[in-house]
């Protein structure tokens, strides 16, 4: 089978295509034949020893590869072609393996074929096809946790989501809409204002051309935004300290803008502001809470509340393709590799 790998630490530009044996899962593991893949800035920092945890680097003994190395990709979905002792799983069932709680360093899913623990899938909601189902549960559970889960969002609030066209953004925005929010959407160019507001955004910021504060100033009759969900960070911050509400939140959940962040302590005291940083772990480290937003996400799936925008496709031997067009932030929504 094929794969995508890497054998030292480096850019995206390290990683290669590579033929590995195909395994047989054992107790309490299943085969899936991977159908998507889908791509995440993690895919990126993973490769240069920039993401939350490293790669691992070893080698199968009846590989051709003459060297240690690492698999690559955070999430995916298939169809089930090969069960071990002790499943409940059959062969053809659809599944996603959870985002994050596989190893990516031994079962990445930017290859054909993967050996998983059965009680780390997810059955696929019926809507999604195939070529599709490796792309939702990373964006709508990092979503609906930072939402739902961190941010305590309820019916008739407004919520801000920056950097709004990103898959994660998308979702973020389909669930606001779904709960009743109040949902502005942040963004850096016309193009991009115009997209958000076709897949929902009831209002569209600039961030290149308009005066945030005042604008969130207009949209919320002076009163300022209950939360924001930040996928930016850096110094710009202050501005959305500035935008929020008495007692407003700013959940961030990504670092577009490495910078230091600009935030002055008695702003946050006077106006009793809580900014707090969200991982997916928050999710997937309580099975309750984890079991709860795949039944909600699946029912908004299933009942066309919530639809995954992709932006392209890919096979797996265009990864670069797929790569460079990640990198170039020029999409909207998903970038998907089925291999």
């Amino acid at each position: 089978m094929r794969a995508l790998i890497f054998k030292q630490l480096g850019a995206i530009e390290t990683v290669e295509l590579a033929d590995l044996p195909l395994l047989t899962p054992e107790k309490g593991q299943v085969r899936i034949k991977i159908t998507s893949a889908g791509l995440n800035r993690a895919d990126t920092l993973f490769p240069e020893g920039r993401y939350f945890f490293k790669p691992q680097f070893s080698r199968l003994a009846s590989t051709n590869i003459d060297t240690n190395y690492s698999r690559l990709g955070f999430e995916g979905a298939g169809i089930i072609d090969a069960v071990g002792p002790e499943v409940d799983y059959s062969v053809g069932d659809r599944v996603a393996i959870t985002p994050l709680v596989l190893n990516v360093s031994h079962q990445g899913c930017m290859a054909e074929y993967g050996i998983y623990d059965a009680n780390t899938l997810i059955p696929t909601p019926d809507r999604i096809s195939d070529e599709d189902a490796g792309s939702i549960w990373m964006q709508y559970l990092t979503a609906w946790g930072g939402l739902i889960i961190d941010g305590q969002l309820k019916q008739g609030q407004s919520v801000v989501i920056t950097a709004a066209s990103s898959s994660v953004g998308i979702a973020a925005i389909q669930i606001a809409n779904m709960l009743g929010a109040n949902t502005i959407a942040t963004t850096t160019s016309e193009e991009k204002m115009a997209q958000l507001n076709q897949l929902g955004a009831q209002h569209v910021i600039n961030m290149k051309t308009d005066d945030y504060v005042t604008q969130i100033k207009h949209l919320t009759q002076n009163k300022g935004t209950d939360l924001v969900f930040d996928a930016v960070a850096g110094p710009d911050i202050r501005d959305l300290v500035q935008g929020s509400a008495k007692g407003g939140k700013i959940i961030i959940q990504g670092m577009l803008d490495r910078r230091p962040m600009d935030i002055h302590a008695g702003v946050l005291m006077k106006r009793l502001l809580t900014v707090k940083g969200f991982t997916l772990d928050e999710v997937l480290e309580n099975p309750e809470i984890l079991d709860e937003c795949v039944t909600q996400i699946t029912k908004g799936i299933n009942t066309n509340q919530l639809t995954p925008v992709i932006a392209q496709k890919f096979t797996l031997p265009q990864f670069k393709e797929a790569f460079s067009f990640l990198k170039s932030n020029k999409h909207t929504g998903k970038i998907v590799i089925n291999p």
